[in-house]
């Protein structure tokens, strides 16, 4: 299925990442995070959407609180498209407990029928734990799901628990064979450690296009790696709290300077690789 609506012309994607719930909450309160209201959630994805997405060829969303919010508001340009999230909540605390469930109150019915240009399904995974085999079959339960309504679906295998960074390379290049294997229309991978290790998840990825996510690194870091990647195949990234993090925890006031002054010009170093 195309994902024309989330990809420029030359079917790269530049992806503004705004569907963190849990992890929002522990990343600006660490200490209380459910000190951090449902409105305040709200408004900061709201402002970052209103002041970055005209640069974006998408946006990722979840129905907590940005579907519909943030369309309602207005505040998703014209021709960006959206990925609604699936997921339920609680992975952070023991990656490994259980297999990914949907949230509570939604379903892919739902998704599509929100208008989203594709689902997005999160998944922690490392290849060689117990749960591996389970996360690979509700994944594919999930595709098939959205192939009834049309809906493409985008997979993120998010590995945990490496044995050793050295390990990095080998675990996201067996989860990127395993994924793609599945068939989805994209996929979210983590930096796979190399130039080396991005070549070879494109060749495994085969005609499935691969997206690099951020993992909540610095800027800079996400910005060298994704040269790499995108150097071997890449072919986009879905930027978050590397992008808009100190923006977010900065008092009220000084957001707003800070998403012009800061973000607005990361997104656009971004792009700017994604289209050499």
């Amino acid at each position: 299925m195309a994902l024309i609506d989330l990809s420029n012309p030359d079917g790269k994607f530049s992806i503004l990442a705004i569907d963190h719930r849990d992890s929002l909450r522990y990343f600006l309160r660490p200490d209380n995070p459910e000190s951090l209201g449902a409105a305040e959630i709200t408004a900061l994805k709201i402002e970052l959407v209103s002041t970055i997405a005209d640069l974006a060829t998408g946006v990722m969303l979840e129905p907590e609180y940005s579907i519909p919010q943030v369309v309602d508001a207005g505040a998703l340009p014209d021709g960006v498209g959206f990925l609604a999230a699936l997921e339920s909540q609680g992975y952070l605390d023991d990656p490994g407990a259980g297999v990914t469930t949907i949230l509570d109150g939604w379903s892919i019915k739902q998704a599509a029928a929100s208008g989203a240009a594709s689902a997005k399904l999160l998944q922690s995974y490392h290849p060689d734990r117990p749960l591996a085999r389970a996360q690979e079959a509700m994944a594919a339960g999930v595709l098939a799901d959205c192939r009834k309504v049309g809906l493409p679906l985008a997979m993120e295998p998010l590995f945990y628990d490496l044995d050793s960074p050295a390990d990095r390379h080998r675990v996201v290049v067996e989860t990127a064979r395993r994924f793609a294997a599945l068939g989805p229309d994209l996929l979210k991978l983590p930096y796979p450690g190399s130039p080396e290790a991005c070549a070879e998840v494109t060749d495994i990825a085969g005609g499935i296009p691969w997206a690099m996510l951020s993992g909540g690194g610095t800027f800079d870091d996400f910005a060298d790696q994704f040269t790499v990647a995108s150097d071997a195949g890449c072919s986009g990234f879905m930027v978050g709290r590397a992008l808009w993090g100190e923006a977010v925890k900065a008092p009220a006031e000084e957001r707003s300077r800070i998403i012009i002054d800061v973000v607005r010009p990361r997104f656009e170093r971004l792009v700017a690789i994604n289209e050499r």
